[in-house]
């Protein structure tokens, strides 16, 4: 589910990782400078607050692909429960439908007691119908 940002063809955890790695070379190249005395006090923290802001951005982006992610997931979810509710839809006309070849296969039985003239049988189809009714 990774998204693409709009003004790039890259997905963000790319973009994410890039900046990481820009971070992360400011930081070493910066202490390295500072350390053997090739950079002063002010380009050290100047070099840091950059590394700071390339984190900065990368937390944006990750929080916005993530946000991207979540609003997938819920947008599915909501499909998921959307298809569940048509089927249990569809479930129920075919026990409707089902319920009603019961009823019609009882009234067929009973006409077919009341034909023969068996008063027993009669009388038991009537009993089936009236359980379905």
């Amino acid at each position: 589910m990774a998204t693409k940002l709009a003004a790039t063809k890259k997905p963000a955890f790319e973009i994410a990782n890039l900046l990481d790695d820009a971070a992360d070379a400011i930081r070493d190249r910066s202490k390295q400078a500072y350390g053997a005395g090739k950079m002063s006090l002010e380009d050290y923290m100047d070099a840091r607050a950059q590394e700071l802001e390339l984190r900065a951005e990368l937390q944006v982006i990750v929080a916005t692909n993530l946000s991207a992610a979540l609003h997938e997931a819920a947008e599915a979810g909501a499909n998921i429960e959307q298809a569940i509710q048509d089927a249990k839809a569809r479930i129920e006309a075919i026990r409707s439908v089902k319920n009603g070849l019961k009823i019609v296969a009882a009234l067929v039985t009973l006409a077919a007691a009341l034909i023969a003239g068996e008063v027993k049988a009669i009388v038991k189809a009537g009993k089936a119908v009236a359980e379905l009714i």
